[in-house]
């Protein structure tokens, strides 16, 4: 078989790793039934990692730390409701409140703000100026050192009114490696809802 020349290896290594991330938002989807809960979408059948709340937080960091560029002017509040493995935005587990502490002493997060479900405004929550409201899945162990997160962003408005009055969410998945003593994120699929 001939040896294909550098510039043609590129394009191969790039269309290969589009396909890993459109087989990600294909699993984020993917409908497949686990019983009274409704679909498997977030969750896709992997089972919940055994991980302790230090490593939640590193995880959960390493996925903001992808989906936004973090600056000291970015404010991140934490809605400490899980998002349920089966795609909706229901409300009926909450974060161990040791994994949002963590996150707020690393500085990625500012507090939280528990969310509606209202579709058409931004949601208000008590900060000093506007920015995003965030909530997780719980996190799924994948093979070997990786694990499967979810992360659903809506931009928020503060309390005096300050932010967009209109409601701008997206979600991401992600796929997050543990190197070291950190995580890294090693592919993310987005979908944006408005």
């Amino acid at each position: 078989m001939p040896e294909l020349n550098p510039a043609r290896r590129t394009i191969t290594t790039r269309a290969l790793a589009l396909s890993s991330v459109a087989l990600l938002l294909l699993n984020v989807i993917a409908c497949g039934d686990r019983g009274g809960d409704g679909p498997d979408v977030r969750g896709n059948g992997l089972r919940p990692a055994a991980l302790d709340d230090q490593a939640r937080a590193l995880v959960y960091d390493a996925a903001l730390r992808q989906a936004f560029d973090v600056d000291s002017a970015l404010v991140l509040l934490v809605d400490p409701a899980i998002l349920p493995r089966n795609g909706t935005f229901a409300r009926d587990a909450k974060l161990n409140g040791e994994v949002v502490t963590d996150m707020q002493r690393a500085g990625m997060t500012r507090g939280t703000c528990e969310t509606t479900d209202d579709t058409r405004h931004a949601p208000q929550c008590a900060a000093a100026g506007p920015g995003y409201v965030v909530r997780f899945s719980d996190i799924f162990q994948a093979k070997g050192d990786t694990v499967r997160v979810f992360v659903a962003a809506q931009r928020f408005r503060t309390t005096t009114g300050l932010g967009p009055a209109g409601r701008f969410a997206f979600e991401s998945g992600f796929e997050v490696v543990k190197r070291g003593d950190g995580w890294r994120v090693a592919r993310e699929g987005r979908r944006i809802a408005k």
